[in-house]
């Protein structure tokens, strides 16, 4: 017989925010310069331990409208909003993140947030 694999129970998992961001900037940026900045800002503003704690984790980026989602820690979701205003440029050009908003499902915050972006 198989054994069932075993799950972690809804009360012992991590709790997630998800925070949808738009990038304003002299020009359009990639996925993968995003990915990367929102990374440092965390480790420059969090530091290791922090970034470990707050467990910022990149979920999507849409090039075409500069929005995007990050997934964080429930405790530590001002901290990570903090680092991201912090950034102010990326390979030279000159940037700003602004928070659209935070949710506790992509779902709901592509309904709420996302949608006059056209995400779907």
């Amino acid at each position: 017989m198989r054994e069932k694999p075993k799950y972690l129970p809804p009360t012992l998992r991590d709790k997630h925010r998800y925070i949808a961001f738009q990038v304003i900037g002299e020009r359009a940026f990639t996925k993968d310069e995003i990915k990367r900045t929102i990374w440092e800002a965390s480790i420059s503003t969090l530091g290791t331990l922090g970034s470990a704690k707050a467990k910022p984790w990149f979920i999507k980026f849409d090039e075409k409208s500069q929005t995007g989602i990050v997934r964080v820690d429930r405790k530590h979701v001002e901290e990570l909003r903090f680092a991201l205003t912090l950034v102010t440029e990326i390979n030279g050009s000159k940037v700003m993140f602004r928070t659209l908003g935070v949710s506790g499902t992509i779902k709901r915050l592509k309904r709420k947030f996302l949608a006059e972006y056209g995400w779907r």
